[in-house]
């Protein structure tokens, strides 16, 4: 299946939660610490798992992440779980990878190849820090959407990112995909610093934004979707990504069909206050209030 990408990745994006009505990217780690007991312990298992929460997902989300991380992992075997789940990814969902690589140019074109050659992700997450030579082999795939890491949710994100270098990144990134206009490029935004989503984007030349740590790491839907909204945006525009937010326990899961219930109500307990949300900063707006 040939995703369709008019209009560069944030087209294909914008179409995916469109689609959906939704603004959720989800998480596909396949950890023991995330898997319910229903799924064994093994490449099988995981496969189950997160072919359940893909099918959850379809329809009430506009994404799933892939944290290449978690597939790595196993080496060989962990490559073609990744290559086997991504198989199975129905045509409204759009595809990211998360692996935020970062290296000179010619290994950066590797990297580029293999996420978006190989994989066919249609998003990835970039790390900026060596320059541009890091990310424009990424930015050369014009239909893709490359998310360069700007301002993360970890804490001790304030060791570097917090400040000037975040807004530099910001500015830099939006720069380098104006060729494109702004198409292809986006940045990664920490739910967990909600009211600088906006400013950075603004920085950027509103370019759109991948925003994690809503859940678990402390980040909120309607705090996010308060502070990240620039004038013209379209839904998809910002993608607010969970992942443990979305995963029940195992008193919630005895089954691998119960399992996927609980995932899809919980992306649309997460759509519904993401609506309430939109509609509140709405009014505010029509009303004269901040945008």
């Amino acid at each position: 299946m040939t995703a369709d990408r008019r209009g560069g990745g944030r087209g294909r994006v914008r179409r995916c939660a469109s689609r959906a009505g939704s603004l959720l990217s989800i998480g596909l780690e396949p950890s023991n610490a995330y898997m319910p007991s229903v799924f064994p312990r093994t490449i099988g298992g995981r496969r189950d798992f997160l072919r359940a929460i893909i099918d959850a997902a379809d329809g009430v989300a506009a994404a799933v992440k892939f944290n290449l991380a978690f597939f790595e992992t196993h080496g060989a075997d962990g490559w073609r779980l990744m290559e086997d789940v991504r198989a199975t990814v129905p045509e409204g969902l759009a595809v990211i990878a998360d692996g935020k690589r970062g290296d000179i140019a010619s290994s950066a074109k590797e990297y580029a190849s293999a996420i978006y050659a190989r994989l066919d992700a249609d998003a990835a997450t970039v790390n900026p820090l060596m320059g541009r030579d890091a990310v424009d082999p990424f930015l050369q795939w014009d239909d893709r959407l490359t998310y360069v890491l700007a301002l993360t949710s970890n804490p001790s994100a304030s060791d570097l990112l917090e400040g000037d270098l975040s807004a530099r990144i910001s500015a830099k990134t939006g720069e380098w995909s104006a060729r494109c206009d702004g198409t292809n490029a986006g940045l990664v935004i920490g739910a967990t610093r909600p009211t600088r989503i906006a400013e950075l984007r603004r920085v950027s030349g509103r370019l759109a934004a991948l925003v994690p740590g809503v859940g678990a790491q402390g980040g909120g839907v309607a705090q996010t979707i308060a502070g990240s909204a620039c004038e013209g945006d379209e839904l998809g525009d910002v993608l607010i990504h969970v992942t443990r937010s979305v995963l029940p326990t195992d008193e919630d899961a005895p089954t691998m069909d119960a399992f996927a219930t609980a995932v899809r109500g919980k992306i649309e307990t997460l759509n519904r206050e993401a609506a309430a949300a939109r509609a509140s900063r709405e009014h505010t707006q029509k009303e004269g209030g901040a945008p």
